[in-house]
């Protein structure tokens, strides 16, 4: 569906944050006359203004039951779930989003959409750093943190990072959908695991070159959900690592010399970007000569620095156990102290607590309603240095004194920054500031 077959129709924005806001500024700048609504289940005012113009908020159950019955077109924000209860009842009501309308209208650049449990923007903002490497004029949007109809219009490359809630009803096609990993996260939003790997791979149903990890290959194959056409990586056959050198099949590409990037989760993402820059046309040797410079994510394995001989580590970004075993894989040579929890979503935390025992991780210091399972979880297998904190400055304070001299304080929650702090950010800001770095 395309932003110009919304004149004269009912619609509604459902959602008030940063994509909503964005989805309504598309609307008003195509049809200034036209009035719209949003909702919002939230509390908030029953009003927002957008470029100028006053846009009513739907708040009530009864008032969206009603908004949603009366419309023709629902762009919904990607916090919302798809299989939301009244989103189910919304009737004759055609479902979009941002990146859909985006999508439908745009010309001018190649599109590379990736997603993934884990790696996936590391791998946007590794490939956005190759191709301006190359370069090419490219930007880095979407679920990153810059919805895409705000993004550099100049440009010969966009990269389109895409959460498992844009992925489940994207329906427009991209030039090519990377799938960096797979494995069991937001099971609140999707409601079930099969469902979570269906919206996922519904990413690169809708891609017209398909790079997909082999692992992850393997557990859509094992869930009956096929992608046919798609090139793997890490295998054999594809782009994988052997040492530091990087081979497509057994031939060799080049030697990779960034730290960074050798830390062994990061390889997966080195793979998965020169498959993209393959599918693009573009050299693939070149590609991996320009990785050297890469810096990575900020809050992606961040060292603050030392404090009393003790290094501090902010990981915030983490939400789920396997990135926090990776974090904990690189710094485990020292005695590591992890901080973990948050929001909780229900989802297995066995790999987490088997990681920690095998280990022997020196102290787990809990936070929030998942770090209470975890705290739960850890103390039932034995664990003792384990404690459970209130807030993030009680957490530092109790890995402060637990951890010591040569030791790391690793904040790596596994878990969603909701309910405790308003993002990944402001829960990194507020660690850093616990432990010195900042404030």
């Amino acid at each position: 569906m395309r932003v110009d077959e919304l004149k004269d129709r009912k619609v509604v924005v459902w959602g008030t944050g940063m994509e909503g806001k964005a989805a309504a500024r598309l609307l008003a700048r195509a049809w200034p006359q036209q009035a719209f609504l949003f909702i919002d289940e939230g509390e908030g005012p029953g009003t927002l203004d957008i470029d100028g113009r006053s846009v009513c908020v739907a708040r009530t159950e009864a008032d969206i039951e009603r908004a949603l019955a009366e419309a023709d077109v629902v762009i919904k924000s990607p916090g919302v779930s798809l299989y939301h209860p009244l989103l189910q009842k919304a009737g004759r009501a055609r479902v979009t989003s941002l990146l859909n309308l985006w999508l439908a209208d745009k010309k001018r650049a190649r599109v590379v959409c990736v997603t993934g449990t884990k790696g996936k923007s590391t791998a946007s903002t590794l490939l956005n750093h190759v191709l301006n490497g190359l370069g090419k004029k490219s930007a880095v949007l979407g679920n990153i943190g810059t919805p895409v109809t705000e993004g550099a219009d100049a440009t010969d490359y966009l990269v389109i990072e895409v959460s498992s809630y844009q992925a489940a009803n994207f329906s427009e096609t991209c030039d090519v959908g990377v799938l960096t990993s797979l494995f069991p996260e937001h099971l609140d939003w999707h409601k079930s695991l099969d469902a979570y790997y269906r919206d996922k791979a519904n990413l690169l149903a809708h891609s017209a070159a398909k790079i997909a990890e082999a692992t992850a290959l393997e557990t859509l194959s094992a869930h009956t959900i096929a992608l046919d056409g798609a090139v793997r990586f890490d295998a054999p056959e594809g782009f994988h690592f052997e040492g530091n050198g990087v081979y497509f099949g057994p031939q060799p590409v080049g030697e990779l010399k960034n730290a960074f990037l050798l830390r062994a989760h990061n390889k997966g993402n080195v793979c998965a970007v020169l498959g993209a820059v393959q599918a693009l046309g573009l050299d693939a040797g070149a590609a991996l000569a320009a990785m050297e410079t890469y810096r990575g994510l900020p809050h992606r394995q961040c060292e603050l620095g030392e404090k009393d001989g003790v290094l501090y580590v902010d990981d915030s970004i983490s939400t789920t156990p396997q990135s926090a075993i990776a974090a904990m894989d690189v710094y485990g040579e020292r005695p590591l102290t992890l901080i973990a929890g948050g929001f909780d979503r229900d989802i297995d935390y066995g790999p987490l607590i088997d990681y920690v025992a095998d280990k022997k991780i020196h102290a787990v210091v809990c936070l929030g309603p998942s770090g209470k399972r975890i705290y739960g979880l850890l103390k039932a297998r034995g664990i003792e240095r384990a404690f459970l904190a209130g807030t993030m400055d009680e957490a530092v304070a109790m890995a402060k004194k637990a951890t010591q001299k040569g030791g790391a304080i690793l904040l790596s929650p596994a878990a969603p920054s909701y309910g405790m702090f308003k993002n990944f950010i402001e829960r990194a800001d507020a660690f850093a500031k616990a432990a010195g770095f900042s404030g």
